[in-house]
């Protein structure tokens, strides 16, 4: 069956009424799976044709750049995805957390920022097979999983970031200053985006409430980066960008945002 042609009805009750509603983890685990390396994996994230990221923090009708950090120690690594706000402040979106447990043996759990997701929006592999099937299936909501670990040391970026090769990956782009292929579209609105990510979801990845990659997690929000002003507006955030998006048009069509100003090397 084609994607497109199938009927989804979307439960408003899936929504977070926060910035989170606007990146889904689910797909962004997934393409971090599917991605060579961590620096392919940012260059993936923001491509506008892989229709993952819909994140506008700073609120000027266009999507920002996500950039991604890994501030692990020792085998382990935090790969964060910040969102530079303003010039001067930037805010942690979610994080990557991937701990290396035994030979050819490693484990991944993606969590998303509480002033984006809440307190413990946990996402994890819940099983070996592609994550998109033929025929999605709607998640089911809520649903809470505690299974156990899965392997994911067949993940091409899994095996990369612990070869002999590998240096921390920390993106060098930042606020007003990004790489040639980037080039921002306007966000869709929830309803719109939504259809588009579920399909990642149950039963190839799932939602816990269990950090089982913990020490790597203490290590990250030690160092975890938040911004007063979008703390100070999050409450109102995927309200105000739900009213504000015209749902009559597609996405990637400008109206009437503030255009970012773009610095290429």
């Amino acid at each position: 069956m084609v994607l497109g042609a199938k009927v989804f009805a979307v439960n408003s009750n899936d929504s977070l009424g926060l910035a989170g509603d606007h990146l889904d983890l689910y797909a962004t685990l997934d393409l971090f799976k599917r991605s060579e390396s961590p620096e392919a994996f940012e260059k993936a994230l923001n491509d506008k044709s892989n229709e993952i990221n819909n994140l506008d923090l700073n609120n000027d009708g266009e999507v920002d750049y996500i950039k991604v950090i890994d501030k692990g120690e020792g085998g382990s690594h935090a790969f964060v995805l910040q969102d530079a706000v303003n010039e001067n402040e930037s805010q942690d979106v979610a994080v990557i957390e991937v701990e290396k447990s035994g030979n050819e043996e490693a484990h991944i759990q993606i969590v998303g920022d509480e002033d984006l997701y809440g307190k413990d929006y946990i996402v994890e592999p819940g099983d070996e097979k592609p994550a998109v099937a033929a025929t999605p299936v709607p998640p089911p909501s809520p649903e809470v999983h505690t299974a156990v670990f899965v392997n994911v040391w067949p993940w091409r970026p899994v095996r990369f970031i612990y070869g002999p090769h590998y240096h921390p990956w920390i993106s060098p782009w930042g606020w007003r200053h990004y790489p040639v292929y980037w080039k921002p579209w306007h966000p869709v609105v929830w309803r719109v985006y939504y259809k588009r990510a579920y399909r990642y979801h149950y039963p190839y990845y799932h939602r816990t409430v269990v950090y089982r990659i913990n020490n790597v997690h203490k290590v990250y929000y030690a160092h975890r980066t938040t911004s007063a002003t979008y703390h100070e507006h999050r409450t109102s955030y995927n309200r105000t960008v739900n009213k504000s998006a015209d749902r009559s048009q597609p996405a990637g069509k400008k109206h009437g945002g503030k255009n970012k100003k773009i610095h290429r090397k």
